[in-house]
């Protein structure tokens, strides 16, 4: 759809007049004085409001006019929609009328580089590459090129320019309108409040477009977090969200998702908090969880918090002031530790020389603070978004939790994650109302033009009132201007207010989100409701207009709606509860179970390991058979009305889905008979072992139909492996009187299924046991198993992310992307959003482990990537890494072998050099040391390292970053890189249609195995590209997916994980189409956002899809 067949508001159907009002200037004096002196000509001006002009009847024709379009700063959805809105009114009043716009920003405007906008390049932007099309600069303006842009514009016989950015931005605008009118220049000069964080300059301006996409977007990321902290309830999550002068972001996803903890930065300053106070709030959090055994929760924060910490404002000012005019290079000692360098004309000095020369309580301070802590915040031209705060917080917090366990205060666990969210969604498909938003604002913008109004910016009032009800103003720039330390005026950044509505609404409810999971999980953009915000805000604005209101009548009023914010499912998420899977014919009805040959389907066990597999299990093993379910042709089949009680697990790391399976299934036993029970283990394979279950009864599934997650029972990474567990287990199944047990889970959770199911027989337990295909790396599958479960969602959601950053690397054309994703011994992840979004460059780690090859090569090799796009004026890129990357470098790989021994001996920092092979201990002392550290977390159940938490991604960028320095890379070119790690968000997502009607259908065939008391069995649905209705349902023997692996000296059973077959169909794809992808932007187009975040996407992924294909191919 486009933007302007959105609705507009009623005044702008039609003609439209405009109404002064009172003359706005600055509130507080010393700003209105510094910008009457520098913006005399604009100054004093009067407030606009359009209204319907029903004077004038019907128009046929405006003014012609030509209008020029400049995109500044940071990029927000619903920029389209309102460069759409523009021409549209443009050509809506007089076709003759020209729009053109300016490539990358003000410097476009400069150089006199323009693209004329037609009906074409509309429908580009919209559907294809956005804002791409023209792209988007930062450029400060001085008083030499305002006269330049003066020029231009006169050259090109503009009557208007049109300024979309933020605050930067629009006091450009306020300077070349003041410019223009001194000099008679007969352009006048327009902007619109854009601000994706929601800081729009003054209260009289409602907020700006891209405040409610983004916001959806970070909301929905944080919910799918909290979704997978209530899932595996094993880690605390820290959430950095864009917004370096502002806490709107955060206030706004708070009251959409109630995190345990929310910090903003407005309520720091005003309380004069210090970081140990933050510290010791986050802690004492903490604390307070785990006395009632909660070692999880989510804390979100500004990524500007620092700057509201005063003592941490004069730290970061003198470090600023010390290394002024320098340049960091990344550097090594001759004894070859790593060391941030800073480089002078004259000297050079280390980051503990900079440190040395801070004063007063700042030099305190930066003895508490980690070392590559000091190093982000001593870089030259570091920003608050290249800071990692969550990190710092986080570190901070595993100290002082440290400190007080060895007190006795603190009796619980404590392991962290951290996140940044902000690149992700500056480019993410707009919401309706940015839609509608943007569409207004363009059309309004036209209004004031025509009417030579100039200085100018556009905003929309009554945003929480229907489109139709909204407002369009125009405030004067002059009016929202402040000053800066330096005297001068610029538009000032408006701050959450203490005594807003929704500061309010969040104080009333924040304490009760602390000790509880009082989480709220939200769809994003496919959400049409308004902003919170911007709700608060209009009953705030209504209160203020009825003076005869009690302050109790108020509360009372604000009070209702909170609890309404707190209880109300939004209308999308309401159908996506209501969505019912359909199911395949075979199931529909009667229905039998058949023997088949394993041969049949491609299942038999490799015949090296069947003696070995027989002893292991010796009373399945032999007796092993697949099932294939047909339609009951009347000869046998199972008796219908039979009661069963089965039992469900869900094991391992959370995936899209599992709450269908249990749907499937409930609902399964329920058609057979009402009073059959299906029983939910609490907390996984740990709650098997405890006898910890819940019955699961419709009123419980209500709310968790086609949603993501493992929370409605929660998950463990507890192994059933030794004789003393599986007796527990026994007993339980015992005491619940079970038919069935059901696990969902990896390699791992299947093959304790296999030796649960063959202990059952053993023991004479009258309980199948069934297992069920669940991983999102897609590692747990078979010429039988086409796919795991969670894999569809996951990368669809991994995708969009990816798509979404793309789009913004192609508009400001300034940055390098490296992406991290999950997938640890598999890259099917990586290959599958290769596959949908087209990378500059990806890695694979199969093809890696293949070649032998070293970091140094894959950096080498990106290096030579960026150096040619660069001599192509393409100096941004997107990269992809899996995540298990550090385990497959041929330099890497032993090195972490050695560490994964050496911490199961006692290794630490300190000593662990005296572990390691002199191999690994000079790849160790090489690497930076907060990697150093991260190898040296806390191992994972298995032992290993724990590889989210390993910043390979990082590792690569700035060993390019070094690269480049070394082979002489032009400084002016200044290559910029950001990491972004995609993998909680994405484990917890809203389930795709697709792995919803697959789950549902998993969750029935559990049930058919169960009753016909099939044991030891994996499920298995083949055919699944083709429509549901013709799926195959198998039963395959777990036992013949099993290979034997020695581990600590014995033999252990194993389901081996599939790995990416780099001679099977979709890596040669990929290969293919690669070379093409690194020089040029092949990138996904805007249109495909919707489709990529697979919410409503049946289709399958490019694995499935090829990899069905490519079976076909091989039997003809």
């Amino acid at each position: 759809m486009q933007a302007y067949d959105y609705e507009l508001p009623l005044i702008l159907r039609g003609v439209c007049a405009v109404e002064k009002g009172d003359i706005a200037v600055p509130k507080d004096e010393v700003s209105a004085a510094a910008c009457k002196k520098e913006f005399p000509d604009v100054y004093g001006m009067e407030k606009l409001m359009l209204t319907t002009n029903s004077g004038l009847g019907e128009r046929v024709i405006g003014a012609r006019m030509k209008v020029g379009l400049i995109l500044g700063g940071g990029l927000a959805p619903g920029v389209v929609e309102v460069i759409a809105g523009l021409y549209h009114a443009l050509m809506r009043w007089n076709s003759k009328s020209v729009l053109v716009g300016f490539t990358m920003g003000i410097k476009g405007l400069l150089d006199g580089n323009e693209i004329q906008i037609t009906e074409e390049t509309i429908a580009e932007m919209l559907q294809g590459s956005g804002t791409a099309v023209i792209g988007t600069g930062r450029l400060a303006l001085d008083d030499e090129k305002i006269k330049l842009c003066a020029k231009t514009c006169v050259s090109k016989n503009l009557t208007g320019l049109v300024i979309l950015g933020g605050s930067r931005s629009s006091t450009d605008a306020c300077k070349l309108s003041q410019y223009f009118k001194s000099n008679k220049i007969n352009v006048n000069v327009v902007c619109t409040a854009k601000r994706a964080e929601g800081n729009t300059g003054s209260d009289e301006v409602d907020v700006g477009y891209g405040f409610d996409s983004t916001t959806k977007l970070y909301s929905w990321l944080v919910g799918n977090i909290a979704a997978d902290v209530s899932s595996a309830r094993s880690s605390y999550h820290f959430v950095r969200l864009m917004g370096s002068k502002d806490s709107f972001s955060v206030l706004e996803t708070a009251l959409e998702v109630h995190p345990n903890l929310a910090f903003i930065g407005e309520e720091i300053r005003a309380k004069h908090e210090t970081l140990s106070h933050i510290v010791s709030r986050i802690c004492d959090m903490v604390c307070t969880r785990a006395l009632l055994r909660k070692n999880y929760g989510v804390v979100i924060f500004p990524e500007g918090i620092l700057q509201y910490i005063n003592e941490m404002n004069d730290l970061l000012t003198q470090i600023t002031e010390i290394i002024e005019n320098q340049v960091i290079d990344a550097s090594f000692r001759e004894e070859g530790e790593y060391n941030k360098v800073i480089s002078t004309r004259s000297s050079s000095m280390t980051v503990q020389e900079v440190c040395e020369k801070l004063t007063g309580p700042a030099a305190k301070l930066a003895k508490t603070l980690p070392m590559w802590f000091l190093e982000q915040v001593s870089t030259p031209g570091s920003t608050t978004s290249d800071v990692q705060v969550e990190k710092l917080l986080s570190s901070l917090c595993t100290e002082e939790l440290s400190r007080r366990k060895n007190l006795g205060t603190f009796v619980g666990k404590f392991a962290a994650q951290t996140h940044f969210y902000g690149y992700e969604a500056r480019c993410h498909t707009p919401s309706v109302h940015d839609c509608c938003l943007g569409n207004a604002l363009g059309h309004s913008i036209h209004v004031l033009l025509e009417e030579n109004k100039t200085g100018y910016m556009v905003h929309m009032s009554g945003l929480h009132q229907p489109v139709s009800e909204w407002v369009p103003k125009a405030t004067p720039l002059t009016a929202i201007m402040g000053v800066d330390k330096k005297g001068r005026s610029v538009l000032k950044n408006n701050q959450v207010s203490l005594d807003s509505y929704a500061f309010k609404a969040w104080e009333k409810l924040r304490q009760g989100w602390i000790d509880t999971d009082s989480y709220r999980f939200t769809v994003g953009t496919l959400s049409d409701a308004v902003g919170t915000l911007v709700e608060l805000d209009g009953l705030q604005r209504k209160h203020k207009t009825l003076p005869m209101l009690s302050t109790h009548e108020k509360e009372t009023e604000l009070l209702r709606y909170i609890d309404n914010l707190t209880l109300e499912y939004g209308t999308f998420l309401k159908e996506r509860l209501a969505y019912n899977p359909p199911l395949p014919s075979v199931i529909r009805g009667a229905h039998r179970l058949q023997e088949i040959s394993e041969e049949s389907v491609g299942s038999a066990p490799v015949q090296a390991y069947q003696k070995d597999l027989e002893a292991l299990f010796p009373h399945t093993f032999s007796s092993r058979k697949v099932y294939k379910i047909s339609c009951n042709d009347g000869s046998s089949g199972v008796t219908t009305g039979s009661l069963l009680r089965i039992g469900i697990v869900l094991s391992g790391g959370p995936a899209p889905g599992g709450h269908n399976v249990i749907s499937g299934l409930h609902d399964f036993l329920k058609s057979r008979n009402k009073s059959c029970k299906c029983i939910g283990f609490i907390n996984g394979p740990d709650g098997l072992l405890k006898g910890n279950a819940v019955e699961v009864t419709n009123d419980l599934l209500a709310s968790y139909r086609n949603q993501g997650g493992f929370n409605m029972l929660g998950t463990s990474r507890t192994k059933i492996e030794s004789a003393e567990q599986f007796n527990k287990a026994r007993e339980s199944v015992l005491k619940l009187r079970l038919d069935g047990l059901v696990i969902c889970g990896g390699d791992d959770s299947n093959t304790n299924a296999a030796l649960l199911a063959d202990y059952f027989v053993e023991t004479k337990t009258n309980c199948s046991v069934i297992g069920m295909p669940k991983t999102i790396d897609a590692d747990l599958r078979s010429d039988a198993l086409e796919m795991s479960f969670g894999f569809d969602t996951t990368t669809k959601v991994y995708s969009t992310l990816i798509a979404n950053i793309m789009l913004d690397a192609a508009s400001t054309k300034n940055r390098w992307h490296f992406v991290r994703v999950m997938g640890r011994a598999a890259s099917h992840i990586a290959l599958e959003c290769a596959m949908q979004t087209k990378p500059n460059y990806t890695i694979i780690s199969e093809e890696v482990d293949e070649n032998q090859r070293t970091v140094i090569d894959i950096v080498e090799e990106i290096t030579q990537l960026v150096i040619s796009r660069s001599d192509k004026n393409l100096d941004h890129g997107v990269v992809i890494v899996p995540e298990g990357l550090i385990e497959v470098t041929t330099d890497l790989k032993q090195l972490v072998e050695e560490l994964n021994d050496a911490m199961s001996k006692g290794g630490n920092l300190n000593n662990i050099k005296g572990f390691l092979t002199p191999e690994s201990v000079k790849v160790f002392t090489l690497l930076p040391d907060w990697l150093k550290t991260q190898l040296m977390s806390e191992r994972d159940p298995h032992g290993n390292v724990r590889v989210s938490l390993i910043e390979s991604e990082r590792l690569l960028a700035s060993l390019v970053a070094q690269n480049l320095v070394a082979k002489g890379y032009p400084s002016e070119k200044d290559f910029k890189y950001w990491c972004h790690f995609l993998g909680y968000q994405g484990r917890c997502s809203l389930t795709s249609n697709f792995d919803s009607d697959y789950c549902y259908v998993l969750g029935n065939l559990a049930g058919v195995l169960t009753s016909h008391k099939a044991t030891g069995v994996i499920g298995a649905v083949r055919n699944l590209c083709q429509p549901v209705a013709n799926w195959e349902l198998l039963g395959i023997p777990i036992v013949s997916l099993m290979r034997l692996e020695k581990r600590h000296g014995k033999k252990k059973p194993v389901i081996e994980k599939k790995l990416v077959n780099l001679s099977g169909p979709v890596f040669k794809q990929f290969a293919r189409a690669r070379s093409n992808w690194g020089p040029t932007d092949f990138y996904p187009q805007r249109s495909q956002l919707d489709h990529l975040k697979g919410v409503l996407d049946h289709s399958c992924t490019h694995t499935l899809s090829l990899e069905t294909m490519g079976k076909k191919q091989s039997k003809m």
